[in-house]
């Protein structure tokens, strides 16, 4: 009687025990998704959301499978190259209209230009890092990417969207740097400092444009 107990006691602990395979795996992966109400594919809406969830899945990043361990690393890797760009771009986005020359533009606001379209080419670069990871793993490891949702097809419009990105900041790079070079928008802020402030001209005659710019911010409340 005792040894048919124990036999069934051992096939429910083992019928119930899981494999620590990229199954399981995957399951953290998911578990961690919808605690940030997100897919493989989207991002928290916030950038202390983004900070959060990369932070966890660095976490993850050190999970000791024991099968599965490479197309898991993969998948990692790709979250955490895709978060780390979405978080650059909407750190691109915080000047609004003022950071693009999409909608028109003064001189005066090149370092918003400047600053967004650095922000956004980084984006870009990690974005298609990400894309690299992605298609590696689709080739590498099939039927563990299909089984994370995930396809060449997404690594195409993904790459699409990260060129998108880094078009847009090539050119307004190119068009503030084009029309406002650091010179003719440096004079213009002298201008402006030798109405609005008691700097002497010696003062104003020795602002590099890094110097005006960053005193031209702060006038404005931006940092």
């Amino acid at each position: 009687m005792k040894k048919t107990f124990l036999l069934i006691l051992l096939v429910f602990i083992f019928g119930c025990a899981q494999a620590n395979d990229f199954n399981y795996g995957l399951k953290q992966i998911s578990s961690l998704n919808s605690k940030y109400n997100t897919t493989i594919e989207t991002y928290p809406k916030t950038l202390d959301g983004i900070s959060q969830m990369a932070s966890e899945y660095d976490g993850l990043r050190k999970m000791q499978l024991e099968s599965g361990q490479e197309p898991f690393n993969y998948l990692i890797d790709y979250r955490l190259l895709n978060l780390e760009a979405e978080k650059l771009f909407m750190q691109g986005q915080k000047y609004g209209n003022s950071g693009t020359t999409k909608y028109g533009f003064g001189c005066k606001i090149r370092p918003l230009i400047i600053e967004s379209a650095e922000l956004r080419n980084k984006s870009s670069n990690k974005g298609f890092e990400a894309v690299n990871i992605l298609n590696d793993f689709v080739k590498k490891y099939p039927e563990e990417s299909k089984t994370a949702g995930l396809a060449a097809k997404n690594a195409l419009f993904l790459n699409a969207s990260f060129y998108q990105v880094f078009r847009d900041a090539r050119r307004d790079s190119s068009i503030i740097n084009n029309f406002c070079p650091a010179n003719v928008t440096l004079e213009l802020y002298r201008e402006e400092f030798r109405k609005s402030t008691n700097f002497t001209q010696d003062i104003l005659d020795k602002l590099t444009y890094e110097e005006a710019a960053q005193i031209w911010k702060i006038s404005r409340g931006l940092k």
